[in-house]
């Protein structure tokens, strides 16, 4: 064991005798180069944080710039104490309140042959119209009219459908029938100041006009043209076609083709019948009356028949042209309408014994108008009348008329007609004997309030 133990005492000697000069040799340049290696790291660690800072300065400019354009939100206001909701608003009274309007007609005439009754200025009549949609599926018109020197009546008072199937539209009420074009107007809205010969002729002074109900529907075609078809039936007021004492139904048929001739221009064609009851004619009682009076007839020993068949047929063309281009300043319009009459009558036969005779009268009438727009405001018109009468086709009626209308603006209208009238023996005779006559008219329209358009 002490052998051992100075083996390795021996050799301990010897390691530390051979490697302590190699390791002194070592330690000396290693502690040089250590401080060395020490000064270049505090140098390296000095420009990393010379860089480091550098970049710290770059960014504190970029985000003073983005703060200085980005607004700060505001701080959330602390909400107001809750208040009691509001009180709906209250519905306006405007929508209750139809639209109303009032239309006055001034006219002035005279005859330039002979002193007439009706020459002179007047109010020849004032309308007052009421309209207004009912709900969403009806709508409402009413119309007043006050003649001079006449009682106030209904012109027309009518309520219509808006929301039947496809294109069917009913209307009930009064209104005036859809015979022809120029009988569905108003006064205010005729082309010139008095109505065609032929109109007063056949459907009187007031036009043809129902109390009854009306049905339109546009009838489909493979050509795609606009065909409207409008069915009526109701009782006709008294007229020179319709004037049975008892309350009658009387039909009407009404279809209208209407055409784009062009992108300026239309044309327009209408075909009308109606059918009905109708009284005595002017003859008859003239004739009856005029027995009377000889002594030759007593009075009620004759009664007509009030109960005799009446026929109306009416052809309507009508031309339009307003360009595109031009339209507030010219534009052309040629209206024609015919009218035919197949009438039962009744004469006088013989009054010892007092005798009825039947008969059968159909005649015939109709007008032609032009009109040419020569400005914004003003238009030049013609029109030619011919008509017969529909209880007696042998009287005749001829007339020519000019117009020149001048419209300020849409709510008020001036018109300056001159009218020729030529009669043969047997109209003449209804006239007083008066075969000619040359008359002159002028007629002032303002027109106030919302009133509604009128059909094209």
């Amino acid at each position: 064991m002490t052998t051992m133990r100075h083996w390795v005492g021996l050799a301990g000697l010897l390691c530390l005798a051979l490697f302590a000069p190699a390791v002194a040799q070592e330690s000396g340049p290693t502690q040089k180069d250590a401080q060395a290696a020490t000064r270049e790291e505090v140098e390296a660690l000095r420009r990393a944080i010379e860089q480091l800072r550098a970049q710290v300065e770059i960014l504190e400019t970029r985000l003073a710039a983005q703060s200085a354009t980005v607004p700060v939100p505001a701080q959330e206001p602390i909400p107001p104490p809750l208040a009691p909701p509001p009180a709906p608003p209250a519905r306006s009274q405007g929508l209750l309140n139809p639209a109303i309007s009032a239309v006055f007609q001034s006219i002035g005439m005279t005859s330039l042959q002979r002193r007439k009754e009706s020459d002179g200025f007047d109010l020849s009549e004032a309308e007052v119209a009421f309209q207004s949609v009912v709900d969403p599926y009806s709508k409402f018109d009413l119309f007043l009219t006050f003649p001079a020197g006449a009682t106030p009546d209904v012109e027309e008072g009518f309520v219509s459908t808006l929301a039947l199937p496809g294109s069917l539209q009913v209307k009930g009420g009064r209104f005036k029938s859809a015979f022809g074009k120029w009988n569905t107007l108003h006064t205010h809205a005729f082309f010139t100041v008095d109505r065609p010969d032929a109109l007063v002729s056949f459907l009187g002074d007031e036009s043809l006009t129902n109390d009854g109900l009306s049905m339109s529907v546009l009838i489909p075609n493979p050509r795609d043209l606009y065909i409207d078809s409008i069915t009526e039936v109701g009782t006709a007021r008294p007229g020179p076609a319709f004037n049975g004492d008892r309350r009658n139904l009387t039909w009407l048929e009404h279809l209208n083709f209407f055409i784009n001739t062009s992108p300026d221009s239309t044309f327009e064609i209408g075909l009308s019948a109606s059918a009905g009851r109708t009284g005595a004619t002017d003859l008859v009682r003239r004739q009856i009356d005029a027995a009377v009076t000889a002594g030759v007839l007593l009075p009620g020993a004759v009664i007509p028949d009030d109960q005799l068949s009446s026929r109306l047929y009416g052809v309507d063309l009508t031309y339009k042209w307003k360009p595109l281009q031009q339209n507030v300043y010219r534009s052309f319009v040629w209206q024609t309408e015919v009218l035919g009459s197949r009438r039962d009558v009744q004469t006088l036969a013989s009054v010892l014994p007092p005798d009825l005779a039947p008969d059968r009268i159909t005649s015939y009438g109709g007008y032609t108008y032009i009109e040419w727009q020569t400005a914004k405001r003003w238009r030049l018109g013609g029109r030619y009348d011919l008509s017969e009468l529909p209880d007696d086709d042998r009287a005749r009626t001829w007339a020519t008329a000019g117009v020149v209308r001048f419209q300020p603006s849409e709510f008020q209208e001036l018109r300056f007609e001159i009218k020729t009238t030529r009669r043969n023996n047997e109209a003449a005779f209804r006239f007083d004997n008066d075969r000619s006559d040359t008359q002159v008219f002028f007629e002032w329209i303002p027109v106030i309030g919302a009133h509604g358009a009128h059909k094209y």
